[in-house]
């Protein structure tokens, strides 16, 4: 399964979208596939439960997200702009939160998440996956525009389309059509990250320095075995265990060096009490990052791109590692 892609489009429309009307939607609809429905959910959250029957008549934006994805949270700008300023003339979002990471799958993780972030929009709870099957989704983010008569007629996945999907929402709700945006924000350039989202679990091929023999289950580890990191390697040091989605923290001290080539570092962690990890960033010390619940965490929150050397410190057992993304 492909997890939080960049740059994947699933198109039922063409880019161009230059004749720019709502007959034009309607005529493509005619070849979208099937009307998909919200299949086995697990709760709502903001609203009472909704069928894809209850919104014929309205256009709806699906967006499937994980509150831990960078690249879902970053499009939470204008989706919540979106709800504000075309809910009264119609549109109708619906966030379905398919989680990846098992802790994501708690309602009341979901919960505070959406409520520290402001999202008002209804959001629906599909740990099954089911309803991401329905729509045939393979990505996070991935967002389903639906005409009034219930056919998506527009598909897209990753970032990089909020002003493409603004369009195309200002045309089906029968405004102004499809002049350029205001908001430069919404589709920012990630050309200049060169490191792949990072895993530490045992679920995915391991990224750590071969030197260090990475394994599954408890092994200890130092960072006097190789020289390095090598870019987009990592070196451990202390014990830790490294279990199907994550990695813990044994010892009472542990340390990871991450060679990365991006501007910004996200990390996935989380712990049973608070941790306070020592940051550096190419040999300068950085400020302290208080790791609490499981979510993600911005460590590195650079404006330089290129290669930097992350070194990070801890000294609290149970500190769990999930993934690494960049920005």
């Amino acid at each position: 399964m492909v997890r939080r892609q960049l740059l994947k489009s699933g198109l039922l429309l063409s880019g161009g979208l230059a004749a720019g009307s709502l007959t034009v939607i309607s005529s493509l609809a005619r070849s979208g596939y099937a009307e998909p429905e919200f299949a086995g959910m697990n709760g709502w959250i903001n609203t009472e439960p909704i069928s894809m029957a209850q919104l014929r008549g309205t256009v709806a934006l699906v967006n499937f997200w994980t509150y831990s994805c960078i690249n879902s949270r970053r499009p939470m700008m204008y989706l919540k702009r979106w709800h504000g300023e075309y809910g009264p003339l119609g549109l109708r979002i619906i966030g379905i939160h398919t989680p990846e990471f098992r802790f994501e799958h708690d309602r009341s993780n979901v919960a505070t998440y959406i409520r520290e972030e402001g999202v008002l929009y209804p959001v629906g709870l599909d740990n099954g996956y089911e309803t991401w099957a329905a729509f045939q989704n393979d990505a996070w983010p991935g967002f389903y525009l639906v005409d009034r008569n219930g056919r998506v007629v527009l598909a897209r996945e990753g970032e990089g389309y909020g002003h493409e999907m603004e369009r195309v929402i200002r045309i089906a709700l029968g405004l102004a059509g499809a002049g350029p945006m205001d908001h430069p924000g919404d589709d920012p350039d990630l050309s200049r990250i060169q490191t792949p989202e990072t895993y530490f679990g045992a679920q995915h091929p391991t990224p750590q320095d071969v030197r260090q023999s990475p394994r599954p289950g408890t092994a200890e580890y130092s960072f006097s075995q190789a020289t390095g990191p090598a870019p987009n390697r990592y070196l451990l040091d202390g014990t830790w265990s490294r279990e199907d989605e994550r990695l813990v923290l044994v010892s009472a001290r542990g340390g990871l060096r991450f060679r990365f080539s991006a501007a910004k570092l996200y990390m996935v962690a989380g712990a049973p009490r608070t941790a306070a990890i020592r940051v550096r960033v190419d040999g300068e010390d950085r400020p302290i990052v208080e790791i609490g619940g499981p979510t993600l965490y911005t460590v590195v929150d650079g404006n330089t791109y290129g290669e930097h050397l992350l070194e990070v410190g801890a000294d609290t057992p149970g500190l769990t590692l999930f993934s690494m993304t960049f920005g």
